[in-house]
């Protein structure tokens, strides 16, 4: 019988842990640390450490304390650490993290970094099989495992997650877009940062607006309102409402730090736009996607035509000459070639009227969502300003 065959017979006869000496501790320790160990006796070992004391307790440490970072590190600095390791080591240190063994801030950053490098290897990694491919995904997702339980275990880590892996959370999103798992982890990640201005600008700086609206459409079939059957319905709900809460953030138009690409807009707001048909079920999502919207039609007015902008309303502006009532203010002169997103969207909602179907839906069936229902009517309003009426804007069918 091996150590860990021992071990585990002393757990299972209820042996007190005080009787575990050092001296033996450090046994465990040097031989989890081994790098010639074979992966099988590692995941031996792993599995039972949840059972030790103190692995990670600064007032009576033990030999054991981050033991599952070492196993890891060392693994990982020699080329031998695996993908069922990797994901091992992450199980049983969120089994002693539930337990009372939290995660400092030194080890946490270490583990930060530790998954930066592994998943940054296997995100640019070439593949020249099906083998190779099925490891770099097993990486990759459980490198995304890593950084979103590190993310919500504690907001000090933002500041280094965002700094370390923004970009390679994007890279990692676009090698993975037929993995619901690796995805919803990325853009959980991104929500978190995106919710943090001192966070958000970095994701804005890296283009990652763009590139999350391009996976809305990825998120929902082609063919509207068609669930793909190979995948749950809810896991693809509870990403595209992390990818929406996150577009909701970087679109904030009242942010300081604004990085839209103007020339995106049209096609960004279609991609939005679309996800309303393509989820007309879920109250949640609709009231997501119509506070996008809403962001990228209230940036327009920032970010409109000046001469537009500042048009005199006074009743006389045509006759008046008072040269200061109806001047453009000095700098404001722009590009009038500019398309405001308002003339977009109401392009877009003329002709299907979802916007309209969704407040419809929600102003007939009884609904806590009634949030949802009024962002619809005061886009509506910003489309069609004219005596707006929802009842007589169009027959309701």
């Amino acid at each position: 019988m091996n150590l860990y065959g021992i071990i585990r017979e002393l757990l299972g006869l209820q042996f007190k842990f005080d009787l575990f000496h050092e001296d033996m501790l450090q046994v465990i320790a040097d031989s989890l640390t081994d790098i010639t160990q074979s992966d099988k006796l590692v995941l031996y070992g792993l599995h039972f450490l949840h059972f030790m004391p103190n692995l990670n307790m600064e007032q009576d440490s033990s030999s054991l304390d981050g033991v599952i970072l070492k196993i890891l590190r060392s693994r990982w600095d020699t080329n031998r650490l695996g993908p069922r390791v990797w994901a091992k080591g992450h199980s049983q240190r969120m089994i002693m993290h539930a337990a009372g063994e939290s995660l400092n801030p030194g080890e946490s950053a270490q583990l930060t970094q530790l998954t930066t490098e592994v998943m940054s290897y296997y995100v640019h990694c070439p593949v020249h099989d099906h083998q190779e491919m099925e490891m770099k995904a097993s990486f990759l997702q459980m490198g995304s495992t890593w950084l979103r339980d590190l993310a919500i275990n504690n907001m000090s880590n933002w500041s280094r997650i965002s700094l370390l892996t923004t970009d390679i959370i994007l890279n990692t999103m676009a090698f993975t877009q037929d993995n619901p798992i690796t995805q919803g982890n990325c853009i959980h990640v991104l929500c978190l940062l995106s919710s943090d201005e001192r966070t958000r600008s970095r994701i804005r700086d890296l283009g990652g607006m763009d590139e999350i609206m391009d996976f809305l459409p990825k998120q929902f079939p082609e063919k509207r309102g068609e669930v793909n059957p190979l995948h749950t319905s809810t896991l693809h709900n509870s990403n595209l409402r992390f990818t929406l809460r996150t577009l909701r953030h970087l679109t904030d138009p009242d942010d300081d730090d604004r990085h839209e690409s103007r020339t995106n807009r049209c096609t960004n707001l279609k991609k939005v736009f679309d996800t309303l048909q393509a989820w007309m079920r879920d109250e949640t999502s609709q009231g997501l996607t119509l506070q996008v919207l809403y962001n990228l039609i209230r940036e327009s007015d920032i970010t409109r035509d000046p001469a537009q902008q500042h048009i005199s309303t006074h009743p006389d502006a045509e006759t008046d000459v008072d040269p200061y009532r109806n001047e453009t203010p000095e700098g404001l002169e722009g590009d009038r070639t500019i398309l405001r997103a308002q003339d977009a969207l109401y392009r877009l909602e003329i002709e299907s009227h979802r916007i309209e179907q969704a407040t419809r839906n929600l102003q007939n069936t009884p609904s806590q969502h009634h949030v949802t229902q009024g962002m619809g009517m005061i886009i509506l309003q910003a489309l069609t300003p004219r005596g707006f009426s929802l009842d007589m804007r169009t027959p309701e069918i």
